[in-house]
């Protein structure tokens, strides 16, 4: 069994990725967890503010919804898939493309008390934030 490896993650941007989260994220209401991964599924930063959610998992899901999305995009004659939003009975889950190098995703899982347009903005802050750094 070949056993997987963790890709190197650069210190500044997992520096940069906890303090975005922390400065944009931390302050909404509603949200359970933030996430920045590598589009491979690892985690480079998390903020979790209530809930148990295995973030190895959600790193490995969030990358291959993001593969998905970019597949449908490319297929209907769309460049690329800068965010994927789906609402569940409880909530609504946001994957957000955070390009650069390296490339990330932001994953953001809401409850229904979150103001979406809210979320879908501090999503952008993040993207931006990491740009700058």
């Amino acid at each position: 069994m070949k056993k997987q490896t963790t890709p190197s993650i650069p210190a500044r941007l997992i520096e940069a990725g906890k303090a975005e989260l922390a400065r944009v994220i931390a302050p909404l209401e509603g949200v359970h967890v933030a996430l920045l991964c590598t589009p491979d599924g690892f985690e480079i930063a998390s903020l979790r503010v209530s809930s148990d959610l295995s973030m190895e998992r959600l790193s490995a899901m969030a990358g291959s919804l993001i593969a998905m999305a970019m597949a449908v995009a490319t297929e209907i004659g769309h460049r690329s898939c800068r965010r994927l939003t789906f609402e569940t009975e409880l909530g609504t889950v946001v994957f957000q493309s955070v390009g650069g190098h390296p490339a990330a995703i932001l994953c953001m899982v809401l409850d229904k008390s979150a103001l979406l347009g809210r979320a879908l903005w501090a999503a952008g802050e993040v993207v931006a934030g990491l740009q700058k750094k």
